[in-house]
């Protein structure tokens, strides 16, 4: 067995580039595979376990005043193990452009309890204000700075007591015009009750529940929308703004990472079981020979099984801790600046581990299958080089049309493809691989690009958005109308009977037709007609419902009921909603009461406005976004260098297995009179062939894929298509070829290398 051990030490030195690309292709594999697992499942784990262990609330109310009798009457509901109430409203930070935060006062803490970054935890009798962490460090605030902020005319000022993130803050956001969380110009705050200013009414407007049965929840939440009449809105985890937005972000991670890890592996496992198989192919007369000196069948077989199973077995390994550590780190990092959990790692679950045992078993396997195929044969056998087989082709098109006269090296191309379907179709398939994924990694920044300026350029026709206060008076409407233009509109949420079961969704009413823009399928502009309801596309879809249909619905807090046709559908990126013009809404015999003004006032220096919350900047948006997609850009430069290796791997490794089985007939062009420069030729010129094959397949399924991507991962709220520019086929085009040529350069060196005498030994 040491004679052995040290046979494939040496095998492996002699062949070291060959085992060397077969270690870094099922590294990769399994490294794209860990490292995308690791940081998907830790940003499950860890929000699931923040959930778990702050108590993150189940069901919220929300109203204008809930009692002391509600608050009572919602924790003796059945299931209900707690409820908590607390004051919400929106104020402004001074001395801080812009920035706008949620402050709230509570009367206690049991229910998304803080978790304390820095400071002391809260208390009810303490005094202070415990501030969103994340925002402090964007502001440069800490723990004992003095902070000023202002609600109507009123300020409040109090030190930091402590730095904190909440369950219930997971992804925040302004408002559905923002994606992702900048935590630049919004936050959150917590103050006691006790610390509400003289002159503030002692209300709350909101009451947070824990179930004692989360199974129960539906049926819990159906109880309180019946019995507490005082509540607005009741809403549920799966509902909420922050939960949804965050696993939206994980279920759509969760889809194309499935989708990009399943290429990696593919490929790379196919090429590495090929590339094994042939290399025991080649060692058939030292098969042959341990054979002759009486080894064993089975010590053969374990000796050659060691070398799939070693290498395979150190990369799967190397792989999953590189995947984990390293890949999965970087991007868990990278997602979660945008969201608030305080403590966040990577994991693997058990399906990683079994796929990377998988791969090491079914690599093993082909190289037994492998070996076992030549031990069937005698040892005289065996011990015969084997000779190249010429097969026959059913379907010879050197004998047909035109091709009768191509050159000679065109010719002998065309019949070694033939009669090496497997070996051709795995080069094919390895370009197709490498270029699929090139055009996907362009495809993903075009795609978002072009999200951008729908959304941003198109449907938000205006620079700023004032959001108005709950109780603006009509003088400070009328003032606000008088600067900054009458473009309005108002927005709540609404409950739709759908067949069986209700739907909450939101209901925009607008009265801003030439800033609030709409689009159609083809993302053309269309107008509202006052004779109907609008739901989107993707709405449509799930609801079930089309043009001319009737839809019925009400307004949370009233228990009228409305039926209206379905007058059009429209189409919009990221808001799946449904809309109607003020006019047909009056005529419900409703009342308008604008909750939003759109202008292109320029309002760069203005703070505060009387009767207005926040000022949200388009342009800010786009900022918020555009620092979003540089964040894409680096994984997609990633995915574009991983693309590139894995395409060059596989490539060299193949084209080192077509050199060698064509070793003998190159040998005989030599002995023919053929000159290196010709028969580099040929090689060169086959290679190009199947390259070309690869990248044509390639460029409709790289498109298809990133299609399915994202139409698969996007979650509910969004609807876009895959978008690929004319230049990022080029790109696609040039990186595929690229690789192919530099690979076709290095092999066709060994033409001058090649022994006539050893190659041409097989026609003894």
């Amino acid at each position: 067995m040491k004679r052995l051990s040290k046979k494939r030490l040496r095998d492996i030195k002699q062949n070291k580039m060959q085992f060397f690309n077969i270690f870094i292709m099922v590294f990769l594999g399994v490294f794209v595979f860990a490292g995308i697992h690791a940081y998907m499942d830790g940003m499950e784990k860890s929000a699931n376990k923040y959930y778990k262990d702050n108590n993150f609330q189940d069901i919220w109310l929300s109203g204008e005043n809930f009692s002391t009798e509600d608050l009572e009457k919602v924790k003796n509901t059945e299931n209900v193990k707690d409820a908590e109430r607390m004051l919400t409203i929106k104020t402004e930070l001074e001395n801080k452009d812009g920035v706008t935060l949620d402050t709230n006062f509570i009367e206690s803490n049991n229910i998304s309890k803080m978790y304390v970054v820095d400071g002391e935890e809260f208390s009810k009798d303490k005094k202070g204000v415990w501030f969103d962490s994340y925002l402090a460090k964007n502001l440069d605030l800490k723990v004992g700075d003095e902070i000023t902020v202002t609600y109507q005319n009123m300020k409040i000022t109090e030190k930091i007591a402590g730095l904190v993130n909440t369950p219930d803050h997971v992804y925040f956001v302004k408002d559905d015009t923002e994606i992702f969380p900048t935590h630049k110009n919004y936050g959150y705050m917590y103050l006691s009750i006790n610390e509400l200013p003289q002159g503030m009414p002692q209300i709350f407007n909101q009451i947070i529940v824990d179930v004692d049965n989360t199974d129960k929840t539906q049926e819990t939440k159906a109880n309180l929308e019946n019995n507490i009449k005082s509540a607005i809105s009741v809403t549920d985890r799966e509902s909420s703004v922050s939960y949804k937005g965050y696993n939206s972000e994980i279920e759509e991670g969760t889809t194309y990472s499935g989708v990009f890890t399943f290429l990696f592996l593919f490929i790379a496992v196919l090429s590495v079981t090929t590339t094994m198989n042939r290399f025991v192919k080649k060692q058939r007369t030292q098969i042959g020979t341990l054979k002759a000196l009486g080894f064993k069948n089975r010590k053969i077989i374990n000796h050659y099984v060691g070398y799939g199973f070693i290498i395979s077995l150190v990369a799967s390994i190397v792989g999953l801790l590189a995947g984990k550590y390293g890949l999965g780190t970087f991007f868990l990092n990278m997602e979660m600046s945008y969201f608030e959990v305080p403590v966040y790692n990577t994991v693997l679950i058990p399906v990683v581990y079994i796929l990377a045992i998988a791969v090491v078993a079914l690599i093993t396997l082909v190289t037994y299958l492998s070996c076992r195929s030549i031990l069937k044969e005698s040892a005289v056998e065996a011990l015969r080089i084997e000779i190249p087989k010429v097969k026959s082709t059913k379907f010879d098109l050197t004998t047909k049309g035109i091709f009768k006269k191509a050159s000679i090296s065109t010719r002998w191309n065309l019949r070694d493809v033939g009669r090496n379907k497997g070996r051709s179709l795995m080069a094919i398939v390895g370009i197709i691989g490498c270029t699929m994924l090139m055009l996907c990694a362009f495809g993903m920044m075009d795609t978002m690009k072009s999200y951008l300026s729908w959304e941003f350029d198109k449907i938000s026709n205006f620079e700023y958005k004032l959001s108005l206060s709950n109780n603006y008076t009509d003088d400070q409407f009328v003032n606000i109308k008088e600067k900054y233009g009458n473009e309005t509109s108002e927005s709540f949420g609404i409950e739709i009977k759908n067949v069986d079961k209700k739907e909450t969704n939101t209901l925009t009413i607008n009265d801003a037709p030439n800033k609030l823009k709409y689009t159609n399928h083809n993302k053309e502009y269309m107008d509202l007609k006052d004779d109907g309801i609008y739901i989107t596309e993707k709405l449509s879809e799930k609801y079930g419902l089309k043009v001319g249909d009737e839809i019925t619905w009400h307004i949370f807090g009233d228990d009228n009921w409305y039926i209206c046709k379905i007058a059009g559908l429209n189409r919009d990126p990221q808001n799946q909603q449904l809309n109607m013009t003020r006019k047909y809404y009056e005529s419900l015999g409703l009342t308008y009461k604008a909750d939003t003004v759109y202008t292109d006032e320029n309002l760069i220096n203005t703070k505060t406005i009387d009767g207005v919350d926040t000022i949200q900047s388009i342009a800010t948006l786009k900022q918020g976004m555009e620092s979003m997609l540089e964040t894409t850009e680096t994984m997609v430069v990633l995915l574009i260098v991983v693309s590139a290796i894995l395409g060059f791997v596989i490539i060299y490794n193949l084209g080192i297995l077509s050199f060698t089985e064509k070793q003998y007939q190159f040998a005989t062009l030599k002995v023919l009179g053929f000159k290196d420069k010709q028969i580099k030729n040929i090689f060169v010129k086959q290679n190009l062939w199947l390259t070309v094959a690869g990248i044509v397949i390639g460029l409709p399924l790289g498109f298809w894929m990133l299609d399915y991507i994202f139409k698969s991962a996007l979650g509910e709220n969004y609807d876009f298509n895959a978008y690929i520019k004319p230049v990022s086929y080029l790109y696609a085009v040039v990186g595929s070829l690229v690789v192919s040529i530099i690979v076709n350069k290095v092999l066709s060196r060994k033409v001058k290398r090649i022994d006539m005498v050893t190659s041409l030994k097989g026609n003894e």
